[in-house]
C-alpha cells in the first residue's frame, strides 16, 4: 500500500470516529478532575508501564494537591508552585518513573529485576539483580525486546509527557500541580538524547558482581550499538568512545533530532490558542526512540464544551527508510448521565520484523477504549467514583506503552476519583 492510499484509509477510519463523537458527546462540560488508577493490565504481571505511568502521575497530582491545602505559612496556603518545592519532588519522582520503564520490559518477560531509583554515588539511577546470561538470551532470541529494554525508560518519560501535556491542555489539571515537573521532565528527556553532541560519557565502570550491574548502562548509546552490532562480544555498559563512526553519526541523528521536543507551547505555560469563540487548540512536536530505530511527531490537541480530543502524525525510521503513522484520541465521550467512554485509534507503517536494516513496512495499527461508570459518593471530599473497563486491540507493531508488540488482545480493570 502506498504512503498516499494508507493516510487515505486512516482519514477515513478518523472520519467515522469523528462523526460518533459528535453524536454522542455530552453538551456539559467536565467540571470534576479525574484521577486514575490501574488495577489489573495485559499482561497480569505487575506493574506494566502503563500501569506504573498512570498510578504514579495520579498519585503525584493527588499529593501536590493536598500539600497545596494543608502546609500552612503565617496562616496562608504554601502554595506548591514554588519551583523550588515541585523541583525537589521531581528529582525523585522522574527517575522513578522512569526506571519502572526499563523494569516493566523484564516483568513482562518473565525477567526478575530490582528497582533502585534514587541515585547512587555515580549519580546512576539502576535497575538490577539480572545475570548476564538472562540479558544475553534476550539480546540473542528478541532483539526488538532488548533494544526497548535500553529505550523504555525514555519511553515512559516521553508518554507521561503525553499525558501531561494532555490533562493542562484539556484544562483537566492545573498548572500550578504539572508545570514544573512537565517542564523538568522534558528538559530531562532532551538532555539524555542529546548527550552524545557534547561526546559525554556515563563514566561508570561494570561493577564485579553482574548482580549488581545496571542492566542496560547509558540507555541511547547501548541500544545504538546493539541496533548495529547485535551479533557482537556481550557488554553492558557502552560509552562514547565505543561506538563505531557510523554509530556515533546516529548517535548525531539522535541528539539534534530531540530538540524537537523543545518546539512546545506549554514549557511557556501557554496551554492553548482561541481558533473559535467556543474552541481552543494546541500543538507540540516531539521525538523519541523505538525497538528499531526513532520517530518524529507532530501533536495536536482540540478543546471545546463537549469534546477533548488529540491527533498526532508520525514518521518512524529505522537506518534509511521512513514509516508513516497517525493517531488520536477522544477524553470523557459521554455516552449516558453515568457512563463515559475514552477512546483511541492508531493506524502505522512499520518495519517487517521491527527490523533496523528491514526497508519493507507493514500496515498495523490498534484501537484502545476505557469505559467508566460512575458511582455518587458520599465519601467526605469525593464528588464521584467510577469503575472503569478497558479493552486494546492491536495487531504486530509498536505501540507506546503497550507490553505486546506482537498480535494481542487486552483487558484493563480500574477506578477514578473524581474531585
Amino acid at each position: 500500500m502506498t504512503e498516499k492510499r494508507f493516510y487515505l484509509v486512516l482519514f477515513m477510519a478518523f472520519a467515522s470516529v469523528m462523526d460518533a463523537v459528535s453524536q454522542n458527546a455530552g453538551k456539559d462540560s467536565l467540571t470534576s478532575k479525574e484521577y486514575p488508577f490501574l488495577l489489573m493490565d495485559s499482561s497480569t504481571r505487575l506493574f506494566t508501564m502503563r500501569q506504573s505511568d498512570e498510578n504514579s502521575l495520579s498519585l503525584y497530582r493527588l499529593s501536590i494537591r493536598q500539600l497545596n491545602k494543608i502546609v500552612i505559612f503565617k496562616n496562608k496556603p504554601l502554595y506548591f508552585n514554588n519551583l523550588l518545592l515541585q523541583s525537589i519532588v521531581s528529582l525523585v519522582f522522574i527517575p522513578l518513573t522512569h526506571e519502572e520503564g526499563h523494569r516493566s520490559i523484564l516483568t513482562h518477560k518473565g525477567i526478575g529485576s530490582i528497582s533502585q531509583p534514587f541515585f547512587n554515588k555515580d549519580g546512576a539511577a539502576y535497575v538490577r539483580g539480572v545475570r548476564d546470561a538472562d540479558l544475553k538470551m534476550l539480546r540473542d532470541t528478541d532483539l526488538p525486546t532488548y533494544i526497548r529494554l535500553h529505550t523504555a525508560g525514555l519511553e515512559s518519560d516521553y508518554a507521561m509527557l503525553l499525558r501531561e501535556a494532555s490533562l493542562m491542555n484539556w484544562r483537566q489539571e492545573n498548572k500550578n500541580i504539572l508545570w514544573t515537573e512537565y517542564f523538568l521532565r522534558k528538559i530531562s528527556l532532551v538532555t539524555y538524547y542529546s548527550s552524545g553532541l557534547l561526546k559525554v560519557n556515563a563514566g561508570i565502570k561494570e561493577e564485579n558482581d553482574e548482580l549488581k550491574r545496571d542492566i542496560v548502562g547509558h540507555d541511547v548509546y547501548g541500544a545504538i550499538r546493539h541496533l548495529y552490532r547485535p551479533d557482537m562480544e556481550f557488554k553492558r555498559y557502552t560509552d562514547y568512545k565505543d561506538l563505531t563512526r557510523e554509530e556515533k553519526k546516529f548517535v548525531k541523528r539522535v541528539g539534534w533530532r530531540s530538540l524537537l521536543n523543545l518546539a512546545d507551547p506549554l514549557l511557556i505555560g501557554k496551554t492553548g490558542f482561541k481558533l473559535t469563540n467556543k474552541c481552543k487548540g494546541n500543538f507540540a512536536l516531539g521525538y523519541g526512540m523505538v525497538p528499531f530505530g526513532d520517530y518524529i511527531d507532530e501533536h495536536f490537541w482540540l478543546l471545546t464544551q463537549s469534546i477533548n480530543a488529540h491527533f498526532y502524525l508520525r514518521q518512524y525510521e529505522n537506518k534509511n527508510t521512513w514509516f508513516p503513522a497517525f493517531g488520536t484520541d477522544f477524553y470523557n465521550i459521554s455516552i449516558t448521565k453515568g457512563i463515559s467512554v475514552d477512546a483511541a485509534l492508531h493506524g502505522w507503517m512499520q518495519p517487517k520484523a521491527l527490523a533496523f536494516k528491514e526497508n519493507s513496512g507493514k500496515l498495523g495499527g490498534a484501537i484502545d477504549v476505557m469505559g467508566k461508570y460512575r458511582l455518587f459518593s458520599r465519601t467526605k471530599g469525593f464528588k464521584e467514583l467510577s469503575l472503569n473497563l478497558g479493552i486494546t486491540a492491536k495487531t504486530e507493531g509498536f505501540l507506546l506503552e503497550e507490553m505486546n508488540m506482537g498480535k494481542h488482545l487486552g483487558l484493563r480493570l480500574g477506578t477514578s476519583i473524581w474531585l
